[in-house]
């Protein structure tokens, strides 16, 4: 119950309110996950015995998550409570995470309590000009007397220095000229030369006025004011100042801080170089693997999802592969173990060296796209949390909130998910976690409203609310990042929550949504399905891949539902840039992640395994399968087919001629089951790509599909034995054009295979008999006489000659399928009589048939 304190004044009673509680201690932990209020206060109200507690607490954490510690409070408060921590962590280690991680404003107050700031003293007597004037000005000055003076233009430059040293504008004029053409960089680090070059102690740049200091204290003026004037940046000074004594001096003239290598730097530089190198190595080597997968899958024939996953998991597993792959996961987790463990030496360093920073830049793409989203996430909290700091203007050069961001999202997810056996609810409460760090956030990535928006799709998400995306598919790709982000969590999520409760089909009809929402929605899904793959590869190679608790259990299913969005099929081809084998690899390795969890996991494979690698296999097999040849290629082909489950009767066949067992299934929309059937059952029909050819286009005349093939093969080898021969035998007799072909091919079968025609005719009627004879005949006329000089009268005489209706409606859907319908009847219209009259009657005939519209009739007949 809440009390009220009664106050009696005169002849009432005014309620009171209870004093607010104090604030918690100021111990680690309450600090570390206080808000700014929160933190402020507490450190605002801290006793001597409180700080004495502090004190000992915090020297007995271990020395990295004290400095996490500092850099974080750095961040959220203000000036005079940081000064209050110097007696806790050490007045050198609190002015160090001031300077990288504190906002300008922060930095600029905690020096200014500090007594550490410091600005050059020179005259500063303002002119009556006006910005506009003084710009103008500082050009035509510029160009007179420094752009052509030579080893005179430090001291021509300094000259109007020091001449128009209260002049803002003016000296960062002159400063952006002198940095566009290099005069900038003679002036502090010319040999022989340089405004602060040093000799024994002393400089040695002095003029016979011994003015140098003087021109010194203006340079470092005019600098800082291009610096305020967003001409340069703090981080351009320090990227100049890495390995220069002389940029060092003017960033210590203007207080610019954390400047210049250290030992500490130069040691983080050179283990950043070298684990990236590892990973990169690593990287090739397994794309350069993942791609030679890609050709054998092309070349290996159609295979069901279940053997083209055993397929994939034998080429990894070959022991000529697995130490490739397995030397790219170690190098990836390398890397993520030295930047947790050295998180905030390699921030530091960033700040001080651009060549770090964009080592870190690389790193991050690195973890995020190898399965170490939290790390990637947490780096790219701490950089951006406060915008205006030293750290996130290291960063400035570089895109973190594009596709880094939401691969690291969605890795971050999956790699929560991983760690706590698929609980939803645990993974997405420490996602939100990450998410909190991130502060303000650069208002560019989004506010407040982008965050609330983006949890509340979040938990929608993962609560089985899949409908949620339909309210923002259409403005996707003007979404924030930070929103995308949580929506990139969330779409990992959501297929896990989908997967627990059976609820797959609304969820790929909200993400198949998605991904037809532009170029973002689709990229973003297939960050998300290689999240979830990495996370099974991750699996694999740590042990915890089976087992009731482990990935093939817990989130499989869920993968597979990402992955079976059918518009994934040209995200990850776009994505390929053009390389076939690699887009086939990257689908397979997704296939050989499910196809390996079948084994621990009751979930029937055909509900859950994308049906799209096949079709990406089928469509670019033939290309693909050229650059396979050589019998030892083959041999390994079908050694990694009977590791696959398939019959090794037909394991040579299939090698031989994967490239056309493709087309034939694609052309006669045959499954794998019935090709590797048909080769079981006849293992002639694949003797060379000729014989696959021409049973392919006999059962393409005859209008045979799928499992109908099969049959036809079966009733052709019933009639004759030697059918394969027999058939490849006339092909040099085929004729040129396709349709004629295929007439020319019932006409063969019906001549000589009686069971064949038979089963054919029952199976495609309308292929056959007289009409369908009359067709082929108006085809066979038109390739003979519609492209003469006299086509129209040619085309028209063949009208009168042939009254049958099946022929004049192919002859005008030949017209009309050239797009020539209309010039015929241009041309053939004022001849009037028989042939007008035959024309007409031919344009109803094909209107009836359905060959043209009427819309196309209207237009041909108004020319008779």
């Amino acid at each position: 119950m809440k009390m009220v304190v009664m106050m009696r004044d005169g002849g009432g009673s005014v309620p009171q309110q209870p004093p607010a509680p104090p604030p918690p201690p100021p111990t680690p932990d309450n600090l570390a996950r206080a808000d700014a209020q929160a933190a402020n206060a507490s450190v605002a109200a801290m006793t001597p015995q409180q700080q004495a507690q502090l004190t000992s607490d915090v020297q007995a954490m271990p020395v990295a998550e004290r400095n996490e510690l500092i850099n974080q409070l750095a961040t959220v408060l203000e000036p005079a409570q940081l000064q209050q921590l110097e007696p806790v962590f050490g007045s050198e280690v609190v002015r160090e995470a001031v300077e990288t991680r504190a906002g300008v404003v922060v930095r600029e107050e905690y020096a200014a309590l500090s007594g550490s700031g410091s600005q050059p003293s020179t005259p500063a007597q303002p002119s009556s000009l006006g910005e506009s004037e003084q710009v103008s000005l500082a050009q035509g000055d510029y160009e007179d007397n420094v752009a052509s003076s030579g080893i005179l233009a430090t001291l021509q430059l300094t000259d109007l220095m020091l001449e128009h040293a209260g002049d803002p504008a003016y000296l960062a004029e002159l400063v952006r000229l002198a940095e566009e053409d290099g005069t900038l960089g003679a002036v502090v680090d010319a040999p022989y030369g340089g405004l602060y070059e040093k000799e024994g102690g002393g400089y040695t740049w002095e003029t016979p006025d011994n003015d140098g200091n003087a021109r010194r204290e203006v340079f470092a003026t005019a600098i800082a004011t291009a610096i305020d004037r967003g001409v340069i940046s703090e981080t351009d000074l320090r990227g100049l100042a890495v390995d220069s004594g002389g940029w060092q001096d003017v960033a210590g003239r203007i207080d610019v801080a954390q400047v210049g290598a250290t030992s500490e730097t130069q040691a983080t530089a050179t283990a950043l170089d070298d684990l990236l190198g590892a990973q990169e190595d690593a990287q090739e080597d397994a794309d350069r693997l993942d791609e030679d997968l890609g050709g054998l899958l092309a070349q290996a024939g159609p295979m069901t999802p279940e053997q083209q996953a055993a397929f994939i998991e034998a080429f990894r597993n070959d022991p000529e592969h697995k130490p490739t792959y397995d030397t790219l996961i170690e190098s990836s987790q390398a890397l993520s173990d030295y930047m947790s463990t050295h998180r905030n030496e390699v921030l530091d360093a960033a700040v001080r060296d651009p060549a770090v920073a964009s080592q870190v830049n690389d790193a991050i793409n690195t973890l995020a796209r190898n399965g170490h989203g939290v790390e990637a996430m947490t780096l790219l909290a701490q950089i951006q949390r406060v915008p205006d700091s030293a750290l996130a203007g290291a960063f400035a050069g570089f895109d973190l909130s594009g596709e880094v961001l939401t691969d690291a999202a969605s890795s971050a997810m999956s790699e929560l998910l991983a760690a706590n056996d698929g609980s939803v609810s645990q993974a997405q409460a420490q996602f939100t976690t990450l998410m909190s760090a991130f502060g303000q956030g650069v208002p560019a990535w989004g506010g407040y409203k982008d965050f609330s928006d983006g949890q509340a799709l979040l938990n929608d998400l993962a609560g089985g609310n899949y409908s949620a995306l339909d309210r923002y598919k259409l403005q996707w790709d003007s979404s924030s990042p930070l929103f995308r982000a949580f929506a990139a969590a969330g779409v990992v999520a959501g297929a896990v929550s989908a997967a627990n409760a059976g609820n797959s089909e609304e969820y790929l009809l909200a993400i198949g949504g998605l991904a037809q929402s532009g170029e973002n929605g689709a990229r973003l899904l297939a960050g998300a399905m290689d999240a979830l793959a990495d996370s099974g590869r991750l699996a694999q190679y740590s042990g915890t891949f089976a087992g009731a608790a482990g990935f093939a259990a817990r989130l499989a299913p869920a993968l597979g539902l990402i992955a079976s969005s059918a518009s994934l099929v040209n995200s990850i081809q776009e994505a390929s840039d053009g390389n076939v084998g690699y887009a086939i690899a990257a689908f397979g390795d997704v296939l050989g992640v499910l196809g390996s969890a079948l084994e621990f996991t009751p979930v029937a494979p055909a509900g859950f395994i994308v049906s799209g690698i096949g079709a990406i296999i089928s469509g670019v097999g033939s290309f693909v399968g050229e650059l396979i040849n050589g019998h030892e290629r083959r041999e390994q082909i079908e050694g990694y087919l009977v590791e696959a489950g398939v019959d090794p009767q037909i394991a040579d066949e299939m090698a031989s001629r994967g490239s056309d067992l493709f087309d034939m299934a694609e052309t006669l929309d045959m499954s794998p089951e019935d090709i590797q059937t048909l080769l079981t059952e006849h293992p002639e029909v694949a003797l060379s790509a000729g014989h696959v050819g021409i049973i392919t286009r006999a059962a393409e005349a005859c209008g045979l599909q799928g499992s109908e093939v099969v049959e036809f093969v079966d009733k052709l080898a019933g009639d004759n034995a030697d059918f394969a021969w027999d058939l490849f035998g006339i092909v040099s007799a085929l004729p040129t054009s396709d349709t004629q072909v295929q007439a020319f091919l019932r006409s063969y079968i019906e001549n000589n295979y009686d069971s064949a025609i038979e089963y054919a005719q029952a199976q495609s009627p309308e292929l056959f008999g007289a009409a369908a004879e009359e067709r082929e005949a108006a085809v066979r006329d038109y390739e003979s006489d519609g492209f003469i000089p006299s086509y129209a009268l040619t085309l028209g005489n063949r009208l009168i000659d042939n009254t049958d209706p099946a022929y004049r409606a192919e002859m005008i859907g030949q017209l009309a399928a050239d797009g020539r319908l209309e010039m015929f009847a241009q041309e053939l219209g004022p001849y009037g009589g028989d042939w007008a009259d035959a024309s007409r009657a031919a344009i109803s005939d094909a209107v009836a048939a359905g060959t043209i519209t009427q819309e196309q009739a209207d237009a041909a007949l108004a020319h008779f």
